[in-house]
């Protein structure tokens, strides 16, 4: 089972691999033992968890409280994965699986946290009210720290949605970006023995593909805003462009590919309306990103980038104040819809200043640094996406995790240095320790899995229909003697659905 647990949780290895490297050291096993086996390893790990939750809580009241940062991921119109981290050691303390994030499901999993790990020093979240509700319910008087990466996400939301969409709008309405892409084609097929002309052909293809790339790739919006980043490339391009036509006029040159690339991007840049839409936000786009850059956060929560370094209360409230009385003057000398934008931006940060910026203290009443976005909780969503998808595939890993995402949530603190050192200290036989988890702790920790849902009896909703009303025909027609042409309707029922057994 140890075997099996490591080979398919942490080295990604399909059922059929695992089956081969068995049975290259001569032992036999079926696919389904593998299976039944994966699954149990994690049910015994779980257990094995909560059976370390004095060690735990030990651990957290050495390093002066938890820090819990709270957040669930899931897809859309899929279960959610809810969990629970301390900020300061990166340990996944709970999971659980929800249909949704509302304070009937949340309540029970708070309380559980409170209940095996005391109260929290503060709570990370996103701007969710029914997290911040259930919290307030759960935790009275523990203050909660809006995570910075989701409120500036959801301030650029805000603030861009409909300028950002008037920007892309017009662009796509001057049929330039198409007319560009249709240029590039062309000029890759253009012939000519003279390495100049090759040369600038070749440039002006290369140019569109710059040019065009914000379009092909995932946007991070409102973080990366791909149509306006194309008129930032415009403008530059343009400027490249001025210079090469000078140099060929200078040299008595004329290069037609060159020339077309100019007149497609006058049409793209030169309206009147389209650049006022343009540099109205690019000055709100640079207000965005310095008040981004104040509260310290990526453009990507799960990336590298997006460093878990503790941040000082005081500190960031000093580089915010700055930042937003400048913002809000410059408004008020622009007016129109910067000065609408600048009041927008300045407004949302004293609408949520306390829940923003807290000031935490430990037990002793020291001040503390802590983190203060769910960077640590999306990395952890990311390592049971990230393994589950190279061990499934795409196709089948929005259900593997939506059935096992709490057990390899808790699992992947094997990863995790602080907890191998501290917490399973005291586990000098790891195979020993796992063999004598109780048939009570396994019924407990099965419950965090989530049950195959219940296939369907017939595809077709037409079909359906028509074998409901046959159904009651017989029982009409046949009386008490039915039950040849019962069996019949269930044997037309089964071939309905080819992998339902009669």
């Amino acid at each position: 089972m140890i075997v099996v647990g490591i080979l398919r949780w942490f080295f990604n290895l399909q059922r059929e691999e695992i089956q081969l490297l068995f049975s290259a050291r001569g032992t036999k096993i079926s696919t389904g033992e593998i299976s039944n086996l994966s699954e149990e390893f994690l049910i015994r790990f779980y257990a094995l968890h909560r059976r370390h939750i004095p060690r735990i809580k030990a651990l957290f009241n050495k390093n002066g409280g938890i820090v819990l940062h709270l957040d669930g991921t899931g897809e859309a119109g899929d279960e959610i994965v809810f969990t629970g981290k301390d900020g300061k050691t990166g340990i996944t303390i709970d999971a659980q699986i929800m249909p949704a994030e509302s304070v009937k499901y949340l309540k029970p999993f708070l309380q559980k946290l409170g209940d095996s790990f005391g109260t929290p020093l503060v709570v990370v979240r996103d701007m969710s009210t029914q997290i911040r509700d259930t919290v307030s319910e759960t935790f009275p008087g523990v203050p909660q720290q809006i995570c910075h990466y989701h409120f500036v996400s959801n301030l650029g939301k805000l603030i861009f949605k409909e300028r950002y969409e008037s920007l892309r709008k017009m662009m796509l309405g001057t049929h330039a970006l198409h007319q560009l892409g249709a240029l590039k084609m062309k000029v890759s097929k253009d012939c000519s023995i003279d390495y100049l002309v090759i040369g600038e052909r070749k440039w002006v293809a290369l140019a569109i593909e710059y040019l065009l790339w914000p379009r092909e790739i995932p946007s991070g919006y409102p973080f990366v805003l791909p149509y306006f980043e194309i008129m930032n490339r415009a403008l530059e391009i343009i400027g490249l462009i001025k210079r090469i036509v000078k140099w060929n006029a200078r040299h008595n040159l004329a290069v037609r590919a060159v020339l077309d690339l100019s007149e497609k991007l006058k049409e793209l840049t030169e309206t009147q309306e389209l650049q006022l839409q343009y540099f109205c936000i690019k000055r709100i786009y640079c207000w965005f990103e310095d008040t981004r850059k104040d509260l310290g956060v990526s453009r990507h929560l799960s990336g590298n980038g997006q460093k878990a370094k503790p941040t000082d209360a005081n500190e960031v409230k000093e580089r915010l104040e700055k930042t937003l009385a400048r913002i809000e003057i410059e408004g008020r000398e622009m007016g129109g819809d910067l000065q609408a934008a600048a009041e927008k931006i300045v407004g949302e940060f004293r609408g949520h200043w306390d829940e923003l910026i807290v000031e935490v203290k430990d037990k002793s009443g020291n001040p503390v640094k802590i983190v203060r976005h769910n960077g640590i909780e999306e990395r952890g969503h990311r390592w049971g996406r990230m393994h589950t998808r190279r061990r499934t595939g795409r196709s089948r890993t929005t259900n593997e995790i939506a059935k096992y995402g709490p057990l390899l949530a808790v699992l992947s603190n094997l990863e995790n240095e602080v907890y191998a050192k501290e917490v399973l200290a005291d586990v000098k036989d790891f195979v020993y320790v796992m063999q004598n988890i109780t048939s009570d702790e396994i019924k407990e920790a099965k419950k965090l899995i989530k049950p195959h849902q219940q296939k369907l009896l017939v595809r077709s909703d037409r079909k359906r229909a028509v074998l409901l009303q046959e159904f009651v025909e017989i029982l009409e027609r046949s009386g008490n003697k039915c039950n040849t042409v019962v069996e019949r309707w269930l044997l037309k029922l089964a071939k309905s659905n080819p992998k339902m057994t009669p």
